[in-house]
């Protein structure tokens, strides 16, 4: 027994340090944010000042337009993106026989490479097609430029899912008579929720907070996402912590709002294949 609560009290105290490690950066955030331009010009560092609202009122016009921006473009990378990779990971994840397996072999390394090449590569090209077909600067071209970026990454993220489907299922749809579309449609798609959750919030998570092509592809400062604006923050001169660190808390709030929402889920899809 005193073993046991010995280590229960390492554990507790573990969980406790790494809390307030963990918080200390987000109260470092909440405090800056808090305080007027004159506050961190003097004391930057400073504890106790007086709290002042006066930076979340210059910056909510800005804010809040960024915000639907990088929601428009988020909500339409998420459902493209799993309009490709849910039914290229079921046809991935099937075992049609030795060929389509090579196949599915072949295009899974193609992925993975794709997942190598380093994203500031694509620019110059991605720029060129964008260009010729007039896209550049429209919220439209920067989509088609996240969704390409991220599509193979949500295909060897969902082929899990696929692959905890027992044969059995496919099986007994096949004895029933259900095609390959009926089974997909009326069988799997319900089983992959979790999967379809899972892969979709963290798409929609990193198609919000998407950097490169954004401060590359979009050159309308009114239509700038949330990632461009945080950017513009900063000069070569001087930093706005202030309006920098409450523009940060402003423009995560939405994503704290589909973590809460996707949580459970979220929870349950991130153990497939932990236990077999």
């Amino acid at each position: 027994m005193n073993v046991g609560r010995t280590r229960r009290g390492w554990n507790a105290a573990f969980a406790v340090t790494l809390g307030v490690v963990y918080m200390l950066p987000l109260l470092w955030v909440v405090l800056t944010a808090l305080k007027s331009d004159a506050t961190v010009q003097q004391s930057p560092n400073a504890i106790a000042f007086v709290p002042s609202l006066g930076t979340f009122t210059d910056i909510l016009d800005v804010a809040s337009s960024s915000v639907v921006t990088s929601l428009q473009i988020a909500s339409a990378v998420t459902g493209l993106v799993l309009l490709v990779a849910v039914p290229a990971a079921y046809a991935l994840g099937r075992k049609a026989g030795p060929r389509w397996a090579r196949m599915s072999a072949l295009a899974l390394a193609g992925f993975l490479v794709l997942q190598m090449v380093p994203q500031p590569m694509a620019v110059i090209p991605l720029y060129g097609i964008l260009a010729d077909w007039g896209l550049v600067g429209s919220l439209t071209g920067l989509v088609l430029a996240d969704v390409a970026l991220l599509a193979p990454f949500a295909i060897l993220l969902m082929r899990p899912f696929v692959l905890s489907i027992p044969d059995e299922i496919y099986e007994a749809a096949q004895l029933d008579g259900a095609s390959s579309i009926r089974t997909f449609r009326t069988v799997v798609l319900p089983l992959l929720l979790n999967g379809i959750a899972t892969v979709g919030a963290i798409v929609f998570i990193i198609a919000w907070g998407e950097f490169i092509y954004a401060t590359t592809l979009m050159t309308d400062p009114a239509n700038l996402p949330v990632s461009a604006l945080l950017a513009q923050q900063t000069s070569l001169y001087s930093v706005s912590w202030n309006r920098l660190m409450g523009l940060a808390l402003l423009t995560s709030l939405p994503l704290l709002i589909v973590f809460l929402i996707a949580k459970r889920r979220l929870v349950e899809g991130l153990s497939v294949g932990a236990v077999k």
